[in-house]
């Protein structure tokens, strides 16, 4: 039957789509509301993004080495010289990037001032700046700049600055520094637009250029790499791409034979020292030579030994010459002619010739006294050419003695020298046998330095650069970011997350009964039906009659017809109404069943129990309104519990038996009071009615716990202000007006 089939959908284990489906029907307006803000979100995003450009290039990378094919073994300490990720590394380096700086224009930065994003003005700025040094506290700020007049501008450092007037093309002292501002061409207008400059500073150039730029291995066999850039203005990203590429040429020249250069830069100091070293050495023996007139200490030893052998026999042969002429002339002084005038080998020529002389003298002397008196005037003319001759051998022999005493203390002299530089001999053989020694050791350094520094520079020759650009840098048309069509997508699945979690949450945080499936999941009590949520515009609390063709209005009906299920065996019929709090609807489903009864030609009494709630909207006149269950109950007591309990209550009910077919209570809230306990322990059906979206879930264990302690055997419930799902309750049913006019006339009667 349709009023006892659950909703539940078995396909989903754990979650009940009733109970979801009207979360998300009351909370359309703020699902509409989150979906709405995360699509405009990303729409202000993409609005408010400037666009980012990417300018790239492919080169391939190598080093072909001519020396090994020289025959000259390569002496780089780097073998993996060829490596795509020191390439990398080299383009990424500080001192790459700095060489970048130094051969382009970024120094300074011109901007055009909108209402949200500043558009950088790369090589179509209006007017252009120069200064010859900056201070650090006028780098990387803006500096804003208006024209001001056909020569004249404005200039102001930071938002808080003072203002300062300047002549367009003439220096202006600003910030401590000679600053010129000048049109870039002579046809440029002065404009009212807002402008401002960046003086750059090299780190943050170098930070700037680091962060943008990204490199990147294509085929590590090809030896090829993407140098990519990226920046808010593509010419700008262009340009830094070119550059890159015709700088890296001479920089990875340079940078692979670095290694080998500063070797050879090593080497070239190290021969400067050698040579400086050697050189002093050369001196030495240079002076060694001077001094010794020889550079053989052995052979002068020898020849110093040879020289004092020679002056000391020099010295004796000129000691027994002296000798021997002191003889001589005493004899000469003595007159003793006998035998000294003979000629002398050791006497000069001259002398023996006087001796000669004065010996032939002598003898003629000697003959002419044989035949003459000594006084004769021819022996005494002998005696005076013989004395004459003597004297002058005399002389002679005198000035000789003299020269040979000279030449005799020459050699003594000669001799000392000769003895103290032979006493010298052996130190400065030593020490001149340890400079020879250093001298051959640097001398083979030196030899072996110059061979490893010709080997270093053939290396260095045979190096060539084997590089190419395979595609050159690419000027950007279409932006890489922001991704326009992912954002949005980002922004619609967002928005579905974001609702998904938003329902998810108010899911798991209502406590509310949502689905006849929640409460027979809580509960063994039978489910009698479900009365769905209207949205009939008409307030009336009687749709049955007012709108007997809603879906309200037939699920009553089902109701009607349930109850038959539930009440078999009886006539005379008490249906007992309760709920847990007010405002479930316990009297509505009241009204509208006994109602619905008695349009099926039953006499229905319906009362309304509820004593502590005086009930004034009703669909029909009561003629009598002071008039109630209390007055006919009430002997002595005021307290509606008591009445029900008192035997008064239960003849009422069994008087009604006699003249209803059935008998509806409309009793007091459970929850509450008392009083609905106590009527429905006298009804022979007693219906409990939840309110979906409206009662709570702890309400199913109240009415468990009160089951079991009331052992309530006929017990049903109904489900009220159900939403409304995909399963429809139908159209209703049409009703003439005739049953409505019966049922009027019962109502009043």
């Amino acid at each position: 039957m349709e009023g006892l089939t659950s909703n539940r959908d078995p396909g989903v284990e754990g979650i009940d789509l009733e109970k979801l489906s009207n979360t998300v029907r009351k909370n359309i307006i703020w699902i509409i509301a989150i979906f709405v803000a995360s699509n405009l979100a990303t729409y202000l995003y993409i609005r408010w993004t400037k666009d980012l450009y990417e300018s790239y290039s492919e080169l391939k990378l190598g080093i072909k080495q001519d020396a090994p094919e020289l025959g000259i073994k390569n002496f780089s300490e780097d073998p993996n010289l060829n490596m795509i990720s020191g390439e990398i590394e080299q383009i990424k380096s500080k001192l790459f990037f700095n060489r970048v700086i130094d051969s382009m224009q970024l120094w300074e930065g011109y901007y055009s001032m909108g209402k949200v994003l500043n558009d950088e003005m790369y090589k179509r700025s209006p007017f252009l700046v120069s200064y010859s040094r900056v201070q650090s506290g006028y780098q990387d700020i803006p500096i804003y700049f208006n024209f001001a007049g056909q020569d004249t501008y404005t200039v102001r450092a930071g938002k808080e600055g003072p203002l300062v007037r300047g002549q367009l093309g003439k220096p202006l002292l600003f910030g401590g520094y000679a600053l010129t501002i000048q049109k870039a061409t002579a046809d440029v207008a002065p404009d009212e637009n807002d402008y401002f400059f960046i003086l750059r500073s090299r780190n943050t150039l170098l930070e700037y250029l680091s962060t943008n730029i990204q490199v990147e291995p294509l085929n590590f066999n090809a030896s090829t790499i993407r140098i990519s850039f990226h920046d808010h203005n593509a010419l700008k990203a262009f340009d830094i791409v070119n550059r890159i590429d015709s700088l890296y040429l001479g920089y990875s020249y340079e940078q692979k034979n670095l290694a080998n250069k500063q070797k050879i830069d090593w080497l070239n100091n190290e021969l400067r020292q050698i040579e400086k070293k050697m050189e002093g050495f050369e001196n030495y023996f240079e002076t060694f030579t001077l001094q010794n007139k020889s550079n053989n200490v052995d052979e002068d030893l020898r020849k110093t030994i040879y020289l004092i052998n020679r002056v000391d026999s020099q010295r004796f042969q000129l000691n027994k010459n002296l000798s021997e002429l002191n003889v001589l002339m005493e004899d000469l002084t003595s007159r003793n002619y006998a035998s000294s005038f003979t000629q002398q080998p050791f006497l000069p020529d001259y002398v023996n010739r006087g001796l000669e002389n004065l010996r032939q003298m002598t003898q003629d002397q000697n003959k002419l006294g044989l035949a003459y008196n000594e006084n004769t005037f021819a022996f005494r003319q002998k005696e005076n050419e013989m004395n004459a001759v003597r004297n002058s051998v005399f002389v002679q022999l005198s000035t000789l003695k003299k020269n040979w005493l000279k030449i005799y203390s020459e050699l003594n002299t000669k001799k000392d020298k000769l003895e103290r530089e032979f006493a010298l001999m052996p130190d400065k053989n030593t020490q001149f046998s340890k400079q020879q020694r250093f001298y051959k050791l640097h001398e083979e350094m030196y030899l072996t330095m110059m061979q490893s520094k010709a080997q270093f520079e053939i290396t260095q020759a045979g190096s060539t650069p084997d590089f190419k650009i395979l595609s050159s840098a690419t000027l950007p048309i279409d932006p890489i970011a922001p991704k326009k069509y992912l954002i949005l997508g980002i922004g619609l699945v967002a928005g579905i997350i974001l609702n998904f979690f938003f329902i998810g949450l108010l899911y798991g945080l209502n406590n509310k009964i949502t689905s006849v499936g929640e409460i027979e999941k809580s509960i063994q009590v039978p489910v009698l039906g479900a009365i769905p949520q209207s949205f009939h515009l008409s307030k009336s609390p009687f749709p049955i009659l007012d709108n007997p063709k809603s879906m309200v209005s037939e699920a009553i009906r089902t109701l009607r017809t349930n109850l038959d299920f539930f009440t078999t065996g009886e006539n005379k019929k008490i249906i007992a109404i309760s709920s847990t709090i007010s405002g479930e609807g316990k009297s509505f489903l009241a009204l509208n069943l006994g109602g619905i009864l008695a349009l099926s030609n039953k006499k229905v009494a319906l009362l309304n129990l509820d004593m502590r709630k005086q009930r004034s909207e009703l669909p029909f006149d009561v003629t009598e309104p002071a008039k109630g269950i209390s007055t006919i109950l009430i002997r002595k007591h005021a307290n509606p519990s008591e009445l029900l309990l008192n035997g008064e209550f239960s003849l009422l009910l069994e008087d009604l038996k006699r003249e209803y077919d059935f008998i509806v209570l409309d009793t007091p809230p459970i929850g509450l009071v008392t009083d609905g306990t106590m009527a429905m322990k006298r009804a022979n059906l007693s219906i409990y009615v939840f309110r979906a979206n409206y009662s709570k879930k702890e309400f199913v264990l109240r009415l468990q716990r009160m089951i079991n302690i009331n052992k309530f055997t006929n017990l049903a419930i109904v489900v009220n202000a159900l939403p409304v799902s995909s399963r429809a309750y139908g159209y209703g049913y049409y009703e003439d007006r005739s049953k409505r006019n019966k049922f009027k006339k019962i109502l009043n009667g």
